[in-house]
């Protein structure tokens, strides 16, 4: 049986040795996380006034632009159910159209990605229509009759280039005397939508910066006071990013109940607001949904706490390097 060389048995100790030094540091990086986040919870039991002052701050803040933005997508919602369901362009032929040509310009129309589908009203059908709608038995003795062909076209949309370039395209063709279009109204709610998608992602970002500021000026406070802990830290070789863990838990849990709470407000703000929005919405033949607490809660949370961490990483940086010598 051959024996082990002293070089490979002094090779396998310093692996092992090695393998066990890199699983106790990084029981040692768990073990600290847990800590860091043990801490900042007990600090927000510690201190629950000035604590959930903040929150109850950046709740607010959030609040306001995540309504409004809310308040954009449901806009759109509606819009795209009423242009879904009522837009539509009244296309009048001239009189001299013939059936061949109106059948072949009907079915052009057809093809195009924007028309859901398009019906053809001739002269004598109009004038039918017509008369129903005057309460006549009959306006058939109306000689020539002085309608013309007129080709309903519904749309599934009307945002886009592409409704444009239709439009365009229908009015330079010899067989269209006029155009009329259903969905004018459908576009300035859609304006009005986007105005309301934009002016929600500008407050967002102007009050994403004061929940910056707010945690921040928190956690600058706190680190005032914990001072000497951190000089002691840095004395027995403790690392900035060491230092710097129990802040960003701290920024990060808060940014994140603060994001959860403004969701809670945000929702409470549409239950409160659906009946009267839906009674208006209703005659319009729409409606108003909610949206998920879930969703919403979710969607806050994560940005509050993006902004409570990264708060956290530009005051606690800043403040170790001009205070804490390492």
């Amino acid at each position: 049986m051959s024996r082990a060389s002293p070089n490979n048995l002094t090779a396998t100790k310093t692996n092992t040795k090695s393998l066990a030094r890199g699983e106790h540091a990084l029981s040692a990086w768990a073990h600290h996380h847990r800590r860091c986040f043990k801490d900042a919870l007990w600090r927000l039991l510690k201190r629950p006034i000035s604590a959930w002052a903040t929150i109850v701050t950046i709740a607010i803040v959030l609040a306001l632009p995540g309504f409004i933005m809310t308040l954009a997508t449901q806009i759109k919602q509606i819009g795209g159910m009423w242009a879904s369901e009522n837009g539509q362009m009244n296309v009048y032929l001239i009189p001299s159209a013939q059936t061949d040509q109106i059948q072949s310009f009907q079915t052009w129309l057809n093809h195009q990605s924007v028309v859901r589908d398009s019906r053809l009203i001739t002269p004598q059908e109009g004038l039918h229509e017509l008369a129903k709608r005057l309460n006549i038995d009959s306006l058939t003795d109306i000689q020539p009759n002085p309608l013309p062909s007129v080709i309903v076209v519904h749309l599934d949309r009307l945002t886009g280039d592409t409704v444009e370039s239709l439009q365009h395209q229908i009015r330079t063709n010899p067989l269209v005397d006029n155009i009329s279009e259903g969905g004018e109204w459908i576009k300035r709610l859609q304006e009005i939508s986007l105005f309301f998608d934009r002016l929600s992602w500008w407050l967002l970002g102007l009050f994403g910066l004061t929940v910056i500021f707010v945690i921040g000026n928190t956690l600058r406070l706190e680190l005032q006071e914990r001072r000497e802990e951190l000089s002691l830290m840095a004395l027995i070789g403790g690392t900035s990013r060491y230092m710097l863990r129990p802040l960003l838990y701290d920024g990060a849990i808060t940014g994140l109940l603060g994001g959860m709470l403004a969701s809670v407000i945000i929702y409470g703000l549409l239950t409160a607001l659906a009946a009267p929005i839906n009674n208006l919405a209703t005659n319009y033949g729409a409606h108003i949904t909610v949206i998920t607490p879930l969703l919403m809660t979710a969607l806050l949370g994560i940005i509050g706490l993006i902004l409570g961490w990264f708060s956290a990483q530009i005051i606690g940086r800043n403040f170790i390097k001009k205070s804490v010598k390492l």
